[in-house]
């Protein structure tokens, strides 16, 4: 399917059939799955998605990953030592994200929805997750807390059943939300 026919279908399912979603799968969830070479294609069609949907009075709060990770780390005053860290041990460094992304996604995400109170959430530039954790671990996490449409732009591919985040990490989980 090419991406704007991807882009149709979920402005149809937000704009016509929000109540909908999560009837089958029992989560509010879409993946649309894109080239990780059409990402610049990709945050342009976000942001003209974005606009529709607030011209059809639908409030969309955009959670960009790699700035919060980014903002996270400056507020914590750790960005500097964990790229020094990450020179000399890597995995250490992966693990030590993992479980800062783990504590600090789910509580973000929340509190962002709790403040601005929007009717649809889009999740964008999931690379900055690469390779510290992966999207299963948030969805996973968020599952019994939300209930608005949650949109996650996911640079990968599906092949076989299987999620490919940037075309190379193997998803390790099943994926509940409705996939475009």
């Amino acid at each position: 399917m090419l991406l704007q026919d991807k882009f149709d279908q979920l402005e149809d399912l937000l704009i016509n059939h929000r109540n909908s979603i999560g009837i089958h799968n029992g989560v509010t969830f879409i993946m649309l799955i894109y080239s990780p070479e059409r990402e610049n294609e990709c945050r342009k069609k976000i942001d003209n998605l974005h606009e529709k949907l607030e011209s059809n009075n639908l409030t969309v709060l955009n959670i960009p990953v790699n700035l919060s990770i980014l903002n996270h780390l400056k507020n914590e005053k750790i960005l500097d030592q964990i790229i020094e860290f990450d020179k000399e041990e890597p995995k250490e460094v992966r693990k030590d994200l993992f479980n800062r992304c783990k504590n600090f996604f789910k509580h973000d995400i929340l509190e962002k929805i709790q403040e601005k109170t929007p009717e649809i959430v889009f999740i964008t530039n999931l690379s900055g997750l690469y390779p510290y954790y992966r999207v299963s671990n948030l969805l996973n996490s968020l599952e019994k807390e939300i209930k608005i449409p949650l949109v996650v732009f996911y640079p990968g591919e599906f092949k076989d059943e299987k999620l490919f985040f940037l075309g190379e990490l193997e998803s390790n989980e099943y994926y509940r939300a409705q996939i475009i």
